[in-house]
């Protein structure tokens, strides 16, 4: 049997990251609070958010898909506006960085 080699993760921004899913593509992951439906434990997991072919449009996807935004902490539109130049600062940290 093969071994499952786990993919390297190319661009961490705390709740979200972007890692390699193979040569062609990149995987978008969002760490998300997910509940057991037997269990009904409550834990945090990295969910797929989508794929995209290179690290530049899969930061363009986070930002249109609004991944950095918490939508439960929403308290108006200030907030959301906050948020949205909050999320918009750290993909241009990362950029400037040269993570990839």
């Amino acid at each position: 049997m093969a071994e499952c080699k786990e993919k390297s993760v190319l661009i961490d921004l705390g709740n979200v990251r972007i890692k390699e899913y193979d040569s062609l593509n990149v995987i978008i992951e969002r760490l998300e609070n997910v509940v057991n439906p037997v269990t009904k434990e409550v834990s945090s997991k990295w969910r797929f958010k989508g794929y995209s072919d290179t690290i530049l449009n899969a930061l363009k996807q986070i930002v249109s898909k609004e991944l950095l935004v918490d939508k439960n902490t929403l308290k108006g539109i200030e907030n959301y506006l906050k948020q949205i130049a909050d999320s918009n600062e750290i993909i241009l940290k990362a950029i400037e960085r040269g993570a990839f």
